[in-house]
């Protein structure tokens, strides 16, 4: 097993708790859709913040890597989803509980990545 570099020791616990800020948001939504108003509905653009982030990591990645490589499209993709998942949210559109779902749900992937990378 290969030691773990310092430089990025830290960087599974950023991951695992920007997947707890995710099953926050899912929660704070859900409760909003069932009924239960929530006072500030602009919380919702903070998916903004990994969703510049994972561009800004597309874009970079494209340049070593090139667009022909799957990394730089996922992550474009995934900060895609970001963007548009907190602009749904904070237009207060009734979505049901599916966006609330798929937020909690892309929580619990980000922190299970976060382990999974921490043992392996």
């Amino acid at each position: 097993m290969l030691a773990h570099s310092p430089k990025h020791a830290h960087r599974w616990l950023v991951s695992a708790f920007g997947g707890c800020v995710l099953i926050a948001l899912g929660a704070a939504l859900a409760i909003d859709q069932l009924g239960y108003p929530l006072p500030y509905r602009w919380i919702f653009l903070i998916l903004l913040l990994p969703a510049m982030s994972a561009i800004w990591d597309s874009v970079r990645l494209a340049r070593i890597m090139g667009w022909r490589s799957i990394q730089p499209l996922s992550r474009l993709i995934a900060g895609a989803i970001f963007a548009l998942v907190g602009i749904l949210l904070s237009l207060r559109l009734n979505t049901g509980l599916i966006l609330p779902a798929l937020t909690i749900l892309l929580g619990l992937a980000t922190i299970f990545r976060a382990v999974l990378n921490r043992i392996g």
